[in-house]
């Protein structure tokens, strides 16, 4: 089990799991935070300030708007991964290093 993070949500600091993270999404100073019930937390920090405090083995930038969590990919093509049948974009300079990071079987 991984350590669980703390965001600030109306006032009182809210538990997060990392295995509940899908996906984080920057928005400007802001990251929103999806998790897999199909919520969503909106933290004030960067998206590379959020991703830091993250577990790097588990959590994948795959564009600089976006990091997803490995355990929550469907399949992956060379411009674009899927997420509970929904596409994200892979930027071209992350393609490598989000390849490198899994586990793959040739």
């Amino acid at each position: 089990m991984l350590k669980p993070f703390f965001v600030w949500q109306n006032k009182v600091l809210k538990r997060l799991k990392p295995e509940e993270v899908v996906c984080l999404v920057a928005e400007k100073n802001y990251t929103k935070i999806h998790l897999s019930n199909k919520t969503h937390c909106l933290v004030r920090s960067t998206l590379s300030g959020a991703l830091t405090k993250l577990p790097p083995e588990i959590f994948i930038k795959i564009h600089r708007s976006c990091v997803v969590s490995i355990y929550f990919i469907d399949n992956i093509a060379r411009d674009h991964l899927t997420i509970s049948g929904e596409p994200l974009p892979i930027g071209r300079q992350y393609y490598r290093s989000v390849i490198k990071q899994l586990n793959i079987i040739d």
